[in-house]
């Protein structure tokens, strides 16, 4: 991210408005790194502004993301190379026979988003390991969240995790080779 230092506090807070409106899921460090101020300062500008903190914020997308009728992975957040956030909403096309969604489109969806995190190819037939833990139904509205946790020679460790409220649903682990 960039720096950026906005001469005046109005500037500062149009700014900060403006920033979070292209991107709810910035944390109050990342905006404190853009604009060279405090963790307390941008605190205190979205308490002016009345910008809910970042939970918050994702909750109404998810919100608004069910109201729009959209359905399967839309990717957020992506901090390449690192991690990821996404929402994910399955169609009444991904239930099987007893109505819920087949783990292979979780599993889909959990692939697509590790490889967004990425940046660049990977072979998809690596080491993969999945936990479907709570039934999806289609309609609901999930909460995507990846990381890429270690690095081993050319092999990269990608977690992804979804979740409906605060309930992880489903999970998955990729061990995977990136492409050269």
């Amino acid at each position: 991210m960039r720096k950026t230092t906005p001469s005046s506090r109005e500037e500062r807070r149009n700014a900060l408005s403006g920033a979070l409106q292209k991107n709810p899921c910035l944390t109050d460090a990342d905006l404190a790194r853009m604009f060279g101020v405090s963790v307390a300062t941008i605190r205190l500008d979205r308490q002016a502004l009345r910008i809910p903190q970042m939970r918050s914020r994702i909750l109404d997308a998810v919100a608004s993301f069910r109201s729009d009728g959209q359905e399967g992975l839309v990717v957020l957040d992506v901090e390449q190379g690192r991690k990821g956030f996404a929402l994910f909403c399955p169609t009444k096309e991904m239930a099987n026979r007893d109505g819920f969604t087949g783990a292979e489109h979780l599993y889909g969806a959990a692939a697509e988003l590790a490889q967004r995190i990425e940046g660049e190819r990977f072979t998809p037939v690596q080491v993969g390991n999945i936990k479907y833990k709570i039934p999806v139904y289609p309609g609901m509205s999930l909460i995507a969240k990846g990381v890429i946790t270690r690095f081993r020679g050319d092999r990269k460790y990608i977690y992804i995790s979804f979740f409906s409220q605060a309930d992880e649903v489903f999970r998955a682990k990729f061990i995977m080779e990136v492409a050269k």
